[in-house]
């Protein structure tokens, strides 16, 4: 592949004889850490500004997106895939409408007043959302936050597709070495802004209390204070700006253009080739476009062609905060005396980029420079597409371990049943075609059984019951697992069959769920009771509970629990001398056990759902090989959209680059929505094959790519009352930026 061109040095602004300056304006540095900061990248004050602008808009953003879900289901009480969906339709929203701020920079406001404008739209809409944050019991819940929540995707997207390009044309040399360094430091401080807020605005969500629930009102509003610091940095920042006019409908007129060389080609080939055969396709259009119109066409869609592959990078790319999310909630959180939280995860990327940029910008890339390999943006960005593959991969064999301790779904008509025999003898149990021996208190294992009445025959052994005969109905739900349990009355002594449901309640995190199935056998066995169950020293939870009856299940915090029971009559509890080992995730039954006229009781621990046992640091393979990839990826990405780009539609490219990140959204939404894979590992799979697949073609593409010298036809006004020149004409004289303008 051919090298990068490079180009002599645009004027400087301030420069008074219009002559190319040899070095951009920089601080004078006289032993201070910050001018030594500047001249180390070359940087000018104003890059800085638009550093610590997308810094603190980073934060306001991410620090929304962080808590989005959780807001939907438990600030609006919408279900989880309402959320879901809701949340990649913001997502997508955020990413598409960097379209209509590319449109409105190119053509009608310039990037610096388009990043103004929408600037104060994302403050309104981020005021407005922390405003309506508290749930409205009357009226239409959630209206002020879904008029917000558009906002902010207004305003956010539409600065998204100026704000680096901005950045950008601060750069005094045009130097590549440059730019490099510019999307580097920028993309750093996006991460570093989503690191800070991902962990950040949840702990004011969830540790700082509002009318007795997490507090998003204020959540939200410490993210709006972060959009207006943002706001008032760029604007202090305008005397420094290089600030260029929009270039006028210099779309309609590239689109224009490659009608009439398409109409022409067709004549061409229907016409049977008289005339000679032409270099380019777009060399066929009407003498009456300029040639310089021409050029910024080929080098226009010599960049795009290769941005319909981007999309499915992003539907892995994105998973990050939903999927793998979920897939940590699935496994073991706890670390020795800290427990994380699942969508704490997903600060591990952020952590691995700003840990990883410096050491590839300043080790990795050097040394491979030096055997001339990864050279190219486009190589550098087939090997982060191949990076998510493998990441895809990491994640589903990590989910094929998770899934050996979970229990597979049935297929419909088919459920689960255990029993459990709580009689004072043994018992042989018939029903379908399973026979069970089962001594007294043991809990059979689970047992596939079709949705029907059929007949359960009870035979107790070596004790004097009669046999139990008859039909059970049992629940036509096959997601509902079930447990007969058989008791027997202390009166009658015969024995008694009920069907109970399993558990149907979700497992909050950090959580385990208990019943109690109280055995009591105690001088009045209809007196209700209560188990005080003690897995903190300054937590407890006390279940009442009837004698021969499950109790429902409650959520209680996991660890090694003591328990104590009542005397049913006062407010004293006497201790049991056995412990319970609960862990994170687990769903469980406690039998407790008392003889009758005895006081002693014992205690039998029974799982119903097999704890959560692999743990949440088999994620961080994947989330290590993702940063690459995304370093891989991403910074070329950007860079590539910045400097392959005609100047005038700079704003366009990066719009059909953020584009490609919304429509990678829809994918996502499209695969969870639908029934066609059920199986999340394989869903995983299937993602790794496509991204293998979509690699490949990208890295057939990239090998015909061709590189451009770096466009530099804009023209510089001095600031933001300067008045906007007229488009670009495409004439020679105008090729050279006028540093007088």
């Amino acid at each position: 592949m051919p090298e990068y061109e490079t180009m002599d040095d645009q004027p400087s602004q301030g420069t008074d004889n219009g002559k190319p300056a040899s070095k951009p304006d920089l601080p004078k540095v006289s032993g201070r850490a910050w001018g030594r900061l500047l001249k180390l990248f070359h940087l000018n004050t104003s890059v800085i500004f638009i550093l610590a602008t997308e810094f603190f808009e980073k934060i306001a953003f991410f620090g929304q997106k962080a808590i989005l879900v959780l807001f939907f289901t438990d600030g609006l009480s919408l279900s989880e895939s309402k959320a879901t969906s809701l949340y990649h339709v913001f997502t997508f929203f955020a990413t598409t409408f960097t379209i209509l701020g590319a449109f409105l920079s190119d053509y009608v406001c310039g990037r610096y007043r388009s990043i103004l404008i929408f600037s104060i739209i994302f403050l309104g809409g981020a005021t407005l959302l922390s405003a309506t944050a508290y749930p409205i019991p009357i009226g239409m819940p959630g209206v002020g936050s879904a008029i917000g929540l558009f906002l902010i995707s207004l305003g956010f997207g539409s600065i998204q597709s100026n704000l680096s390009h901005f950045g950008a044309d601060q750069i005094g040399m045009k130097e590549e070495k440059q730019y490099w360094t510019y999307f580097s430091l920028f993309y750093f401080s996006v991460n570093l802004a989503s690191l800070i807020s991902g962990i950040c605005v949840p702990i004011l969500r969830e540790d700082v209390k509002c009318l007795n629930a997490d507090c998003f009102p204020l959540a939200f509003g410490v993210c709006s204070i972060a959009v207006l610091v943002a706001l008032v940095i760029f604007g202090v920042g305008t005397p420094r700006y290089k600030i260029y006019p929009p270039s006028g409908n210099l779309f309609c007129k590239v689109f224009s253009a490659t009608w009439s060389a398409l109409k022409n080609k067709i004549k061409w080939l229907r016409n049977k080739k008289n005339e000679k055969a032409r270099e380019h396709w777009l060399d066929w259009a009407d003498p009456r476009y300029e040639q310089d119109l021409i050029s910024d066409a080929k080098k226009l869609y010599n960049l795009l062609v290769l941005y319909p592959l981007m999309p499915m990078y992003w539907a892995l790319y994105e998973q990050q905060g939903s999927r793998w999310t979920l897939q940590a909630h699935e496994m073991e959180l706890s670390m020795g005396s800290i427990t994380l939280k699942p969508d704490q995860l997903q600060s591990l990327n952020l952590f691995f980029v700003l840990f990883l940029l410096p050491i590839f910008e300043g080790i990795i890339y050097p040394q491979f420079e030096k055997i001339n390999l990864l050279l190219q943006p486009v190589t550098r960005m087939s090997i982060g597409l191949f990076g998510a593959v493998v990441a895809f991969l990491i994640a589903g064999i990590v989910q094929l371990q998770i899934q050996k301790w979970q229990l597979p779904p049935q297929p419909d008509g088919v459920t689960e049943l255990k029993i459990f025999n709580g009689a004072l003898c043994n018992l042989n149990i018939d029903f379908l075609e399973n026979h069970l021996v089962m001594d007294q208190h043991a809990l059979s294992p689970s047992y596939p059984v079709p949705m029907v009445p059929y007949t359960l025959r009870i035979v107790p052994e070596r004790c004097s019951l009669p046999p139990v005969s008859g039909s059970i109905n049992f629940t036509t739900d096959s997601k509902t697992r079930s447990t007969l349990f058989i008791v027997q009355d202390l009166k009658t002594r015969e024995l008694n069959v009920t069907q109970i449901p399993d558990n149907t309640v979700k497992i909050l995190d950090n959580l385990a769920l208990v019943r109690i199935f109280p055995l009591l056998g105690t001088a009045s066995p209809n007196r209700n009771r209560t188990v005080r169950l003690k897995c903190k020293p300054d937590a407890s939870e006390n279940l009442h509970v009837k004698p021969f009856v499950p109790s429902a299940y409650t959520p209680v915090q996991f660890g090694r629990c003591s328990l104590e029971l009542s005397d049913g009559v006062g407010l004293s509890f006497t201790p049991i001398e056995d412990e319970v080992e609960l862990k994170q995730g687990g769903v469980y039954t406690i039998v407790l056990h008392q003889a009758n006229n005895t006081e002693n009781v014992t205690v039998q621990l029974n799982i119903d759902s097999w704890p959560k046992t692999v743990s949440v640091l088999w994620q961080i393979p994947q989330y290590f090989v993702i940063s690459i990839s995304e370093i891989l990826f991403v910074v070329p990405g950007l860079h590539l959209a910045y400097t392959q780009a005609p100047s005038s539609m700079r704003s366009v490219t990066m719009a059909a680059w953020f584009a490609t990140k919304g429509i990678g959204n829809l994918i996502v939404v499209i695969v969870a929505e639908s029934t066609l894979i059920t199986n999340q590992a394989v869903e995983f799979f299937v993602f790794a094959a496509l991204m293998g697949l979509t690699t490949l073609i990208f890295f057939v593409t990239a090998r015909f790519y061709e590189y451009h010298p770096i466009d530099t036809k804009e023209k510089e006004t001095d600031g933001l009352n300067s008045e906007i020149k007229s488009p670009l004409s495409y004439s020679n004289k105008e090729n050279l930026m006028d540093s007088n303008s």
